[in-house]
């Protein structure tokens, strides 16, 4: 199980990067096209269209990643006051459900993707560029993502039937401590220029 974690890990890791390196491509492409405009008169990029594409692809890239550091916006006003084992059963409880969203995601883009390629599928715009490849691309980030949240309820479900309890309150507190802790430093900082 410790393996696959750290295949995915890796893989949502590089898929960050990759999501990354999308965002530069578009805010190139949109610097381009400005400066061809103002210089020309004439878009040569059509980055509008392109950069659509690119930040769709770029936000299931980075789902993965987001998972694994805890980022994905949760409220847990009332977590904390929680005891131990009702905590672990709402982990458990949001573990499953984002691995829900995640197949969920990952299936009805996958078909999506499909349908648009074998109806030949393009956009309305001059370009007529075919649908299927950018949303192929954007759903293998949403099967990476189903990939990943499967994993986390697997390894999650593990660590409390193994009666590692440790291991899975560390993996089902998102990285709160550390958050906290950030929270309560900056407030000091702000007390202290004050």
């Amino acid at each position: 199980m410790e393996r696959v974690a750290r295949l995915v890990d890796a893989l949502a890791t590089l898929f960050a990067v990759l999501g990354g390196a999308m965002v530069v491509l578009i805010a190139l492409g949109v610097s381009v096209d400005v400066l061809t405009r103002n210089l020309t008169g004439r878009t040569v990029l059509n980055s509008f269209e392109f950069s659509t594409y690119l930040f769709a692809i770029a936000i299931s890239f980075g789902m993965s990643y987001t998972a694994l550091t805890g980022a994905h916006i949760r409220v847990d006003v009332l977590y904390a006051r929680f005891p131990a084992p009702v905590r672990r059963v709402l982990d458990l409880a949001s573990f499953v459900s984002l691995a829900a969203l995640g197949v969920f995601l990952a299936w009805f883009s996958v078909k999506l993707t499909l349908a648009s390629l074998a109806r030949g599928v393009t956009s309305s715009s001059a370009v007529a560029f075919p649908l299927g490849l950018p949303q192929g691309v954007w759903a293998v980030g949403f099967v990476v993502f189903a990939l990943t949240s499967l994993t986390l309820a697997a390894r999650h479900a593990a660590y409390l039937v193994t009666g590692r309890l440790a291991l899975a309150d560390a993996l089902g507190r998102f990285g709160q401590d550390e958050e906290i802790a950030e929270a309560v430093a900056n407030a000091r900082d702000l007390q202290g220029r004050a």
